[in-house]
């Protein structure tokens, strides 16, 4: 499922330390060229829906708003948004027990 290959792909690069410093300079049409050549294909549109939906499922269960002063957004700053979304965001998913496996369509369960 390619909604399921955004997840296992930032898995993929955040274990690369070498991938992902060379990707997190790219833009996001070859981030998404790059992980269908490392066999993890997935579309734009599904990879917004994904991260989107994992944001706002993450900020739920939290107990946070999901707006401009949703906490997570701080560790954006200086880093690239590959950065963040393999080095913060997922392992955050997984802290807060975030099911992380979309359903088809792009959706979380």
């Amino acid at each position: 499922m390619s909604g399921r290959n955004v997840i296992d792909f930032l898995r993929f690069v955040a274990a690369q330390p070498g991938v992902l410093e060379t990707l997190r300079v790219r833009s996001k049409d070859q981030v998404i060229a790059a992980a269908g050549d490392f066999g993890f294909p997935f579309t734009e549109p599904e990879f917004n829906t994904v991260i989107w939906d994992l944001e706002v499922a993450l900020a739920a269960r939290r107990g946070e708003a999901f707006d401009a002063r949703f906490p997570l957004w701080h560790l954006m700053w200086g880093r690239y948004y590959l950065e963040y979304l393999a080095i913060d965001l997922i392992p955050a998913l997984q802290a807060a027990h975030v099911d992380t496996a979309p359903v088809e369509g792009g959706r979380t369960t």
